[in-house]
Formats: structure tokens, sequence, C-alpha cells
């Protein structure tokens, strides 16, 4: 644990801590630098470090860039989330939306219920802890601190999600201390995603549905999705499903009250996930025959994140507060989202409950710097996938030409955070981390190019052996289902494991 103030300004006052996790390369280069990676983004979204959970992720995703390669992981949740002291949960509201989702209740009523968890969570947490001090400067000052203390001359560092703001930040405040960023699924401070949030969620209901429509077969067999998405809206919102699931608690059954507004809360995370991409016409289908059998693993991700209790929403929300909503104009907001259509009848309250979250935080708004574009000579490999649906690659693009030494990466196929997603994604860093001057997009290309081929081969193999018929033993005896072949085809594939989307749980919010 790296102890440090909670308000640097005040050395002596009140000491918080954050968790430090240090993998040692196997054989350590002592010309590579460590890579820092900053935490789960969010902000507020937990890393997953306690041990029991660690390894078993990190390696998978993060090895082949680090500790496989000579440098050492350095990885740390940022003040105030995942196994920091204080941790900054909302408890309350874990409490209020375990039960406010089993019931039937309208878009008002389910605004004034998270309002008086918000209200009781503020009450508690502003007792011991000052919540003007939870933002990403802070976090900056924080790494700082860190390397100083382990005696590391320069750091690599890497940011996925919110996390690349603090990359960008820390580069911007302390950039002699840095040696290279590596950006993935980035959010840049000059672009202000609250004021666009309604035509970003339009946009990535879109692309989901699109994802289908562009090829043929799949647009034969489910046409007019966009249509019968909206009719089911207005018809949960009408009717709402019952979807029993036991994944969300151990042992018991569920009862997820599925409404129309749910309904869009729950796909908007589940495209964080390209795989979910050729799931969602399917899904609809079913949806209008008043079944969700396909929709109940999305549902509890969903929940998950709703009620996981290292999320330290409340630093979150400070980070909102401070950070984003100054620079936000919430009527301009409020009238786009006012235009929305059905698709967007989740971020007309969501606007409005950012804008009175930060009435009860009632903390210090950031100088007008946190809302200029950090243009860092440091040399800066950007990733990004077209399909990510929170932060629009074209928000990114033109973010990253804002940056005089940088490398652009951009994954048609993938969503949100691309390394989780993509071996060549990882390669692609990993050869950037070596030589940062050295180009990386040709041969992630090339990588990506034969990665796509090897994962339809292997989609034609697994489909091919689903439709061979069972073949009978001589003796008569059952033969072994299809599946556990499938199984096995699919073992041959390395596969990444996506971590859990890192959003707002209150909203579409990154």
């Amino acid at each position: 644990m790296m102890e440090v103030p909670e308000n640097h300004d005040k050395p002596a006052g009140r000491k918080i801590q954050f968790p430090v996790v240090r993998f040692f390369a196997e054989i350590r280069d002592p010309d590579k630098e460590p890579l820092l990676h900053l935490g789960a983004g969010g902000p507020g979204a937990s890393m997953g470090l306690e041990p029991e959970n660690a390894s078993d992720w990190l390696w998978v995703n993060y090895a082949g860039m680090t500790v496989e390669n000579g440098r050492d992981l350095i990885v740390i949740d940022p003040r105030g989330t995942g196994m920091a002291r204080p941790k900054l949960a909302c408890d309350e509201f874990i409490k209020d939306a375990n039960l406010a989702f089993t019931r039937n209740l309208s878009t008002d009523e389910e605004s004034r219920v998270f309002t008086y968890s918000m209200e009781r969570c503020y009450t508690r947490l502003s007792a011991t802890a000052d919540l003007a001090h939870y933002n990403s400067a802070t976090v900056a000052r924080d790494v700082e601190a860190l390397r100083q203390a382990l005696g590391i001359p320069k750091l690599n560092l890497y940011g996925v999600s919110y996390a690349s703001r603090y990359a960008l930040t820390i580069a911007r405040d302390f950039p002699e201390s840095v040696r290279a960023l590596v950006l993935n699924s980035a959010v840049f401070p000059e672009i202000i995603y609250t004021q666009q949030l309604p035509e970003d969620v339009i946009a990535a209901y879109q692309r989901g549905l699109d994802y289908c429509s562009q090829d043929a077969a799949c647009k034969k067999q489910y046409p007019d999705l966009k249509r019968r998405l909206e009719a089911l809206v207005e018809e949960l919102d009408e009717a709402p499903l019952t979807v029993e699931t036991g994944n969300i608690h151990p042992g018991e059954r569920y009862p997820f009250l599925l409404t129309g507004q749910r309904l869009l809360r729950v796909l908007f995370q589940a495209l964080y996930d390209e795989r979910f991409y050729k799931e969602l016409p399917a899904i609809i289908e079913e949806l209008e025959s008043d079944q969700a059998e396909q929709l109940k693993p999305a549902i509890a991700s969903f929940m998950g994140l709703v009620l996981d209790p290292n999320f330290g929403d409340a630093a979150g929300i400070s980070h909102f507060c401070y950070e984003e909503a100054p620079f936000v104009d919430f009527d301009k907001a409020r009238l786009s989202a006012s235009n929305s259509g059905i698709l967007g009848g989740s971020v007309r309250s969501d606007i409005s409950m950012m804008q009175l979250q930060c009435r009860i935080w009632a903390i210090p708004s950031a100088p007008v710097l946190e809302s200029r574009a950090v243009k860092t000579p440091l040399p800066t490999l950007v990733m990004h996938g077209a399909l990510d649906p929170v932060l629009a690659a074209r928000d990114a693009d033109r973010a990253r030409k804002k940056l005089p030494n940088h490398q652009w990466l951009l994954f048609p196929q993938l969503a949100h955070d691309v390394i989780s997603a993509s071996e060549c994604a990882e390669q692609a860093a990993a050869r950037f981390l070596d030589d940062p001057q050295q180009p990386v997009t040709e041969v992630a290309a090339s990588c990506r190019k034969e990665e796509l081929a090897r994962m339809a081969e292997l989609e034609k193999k697994i489909a091919d052996m689903e439709r061979e018929p069972t073949q009978e033993p001589a003796n008569g005896a059952a033969a072994k289902p299809d599946g556990e072949s499938a199984r096995g085809a699919g073992e041959v594939e390395k596969q990444r494991s996506h971590t859990l989307p890192a959003g707002n749980r209150y909203s579409e919010a990154h």
C-alpha cells in the first residue's frame, strides 16, 4: 500500500493509501523501464487486485508486453477505488439498486431512489474524506510520489479508458518522469463527453444494429432491427418482463424486472464487448416472444457493475464534478437528449442525474487547464476500436492529431479496450515500448488481418461440426454431443478476457 497525503498541499494532514502490485519480469532487461498500469478506468472501476483475482487476468492480457518481454509490470488502483483506503464506494446505492431493479419503477421514481442513495452516501463519506481531492490531477501527484518511492527514473504509462486521462495528466504535469505512453480506448480532456452523450449513445446503438445490416444473410434473417428494438422499448415500458437469473447472487434466483429503459442500459453495457454484436439480432427476436434467455449473460454483467462493492463510484463522481461538469452546457445537453427519440430515453434521465450529483457533492471546479488538450511531445501509442460505444472513434481520431509524437491504431471490428480483445494490439504495444520511434501500424494491420482469418476459420470449423449429424456408435450407445467437439475446437484459439466495462453505474457516461 502506497501512503500519500489526501491533500498534497497539506502533507502533514490526513493520509490515504492505494494498492501497488509489482509483477517482476521473468528475465529482467535493465534497459527496459517498467510499465505502470494506471487502473481500470471508470473513473472508479476496480482492477480486481485481490490475490485470488489478479493473476488470473493480468497474465492473459499484459504478460506479452511486460514480464515475458523483460519488463516489470506495476499495477495500481487509484485513490478511492478497489483496494484503496478509504474506498469511496456508495454502499447505499448498491442496496437500493439491488431492490430497485426487481421493481417496476418509472424513470422518475428510479431517479428519486438513486438521488436518495447519493445523498446518504455523500453524508457518510464526507465525514471522513475530503471528496474534493479525488481527481486526475491529484492521481498524477500520487503516481509521481510512487515513482520516487520506487526509485524509478522514468515510467512507461498505460491507460485504458478513463485511466488514459491519468496518463495524459501525468505527462503534462511531470514530463521528466515519463518515457512513453500507451493509450487504449482513450479519454481526452478537451472532449466534453457529457455534452455529446445523447448523440454518442444513439450512434452506439446504431452501430450495434448496423453490424447485422452490413451482412446480407443477417439482414435477410433479421430485417428492420431498429424499428423492432424501438417497439420493444415501448412495449417493455408498458409491460415489463421478469427475467430470473442465478448469476447475480450465487445460489439465488434474482428476478430482474426488464423495462424498456433498463433494456437500453443492459444493451449499452453489453456493446462494450464486440462479441455481443453478433448476438444482438437474435436477442431482439427472442424478446419479441417475451423470452430473454439469451439476454441473461448481459443482464448479469450489467448487474455485476451495478452491485460491485469495489467500484469507487463516489470517487468517480468527484472526478466528474471537478474536471468535466464545469465545462458542460447542461441545457444544450438536455435539449439534445429531448430530440434523441425512443432509444435516447435513458439518456434523458442521465443528464439530469449527472447534474444533480454535482449539486450534492458541492466541490470546487477545476481550472480551465483541465479542459484543454494535452500536447505532450512524449512518444504515444493511441489505440482505439471503431465499435467503441462510449468513446467514439471519430473523437479519438480528432484528438490524437494534437499529439505531436504519436502513432495511431484503429481496429475496425473491436469495441472498448482493444488490448483485452486482440493479441495483435498487445504485440503492437510491446514493439512500441521496446522502441517508441519504430512504426508499428503496418505490422499491427497485417497481424490483425491474419488474426481475423484464423477466427473466421475457427468459427467455420465450429459451425460445420455443429451441423454434422450425430453418429450412432456400432454398439448403439449414445454418442457425445457435438458441443464437446466444438468446445475443444474453441480452445485452439487463445482466449483473452475483457475486463468488466469501465463505466458509470448510474448512467451511460464513461
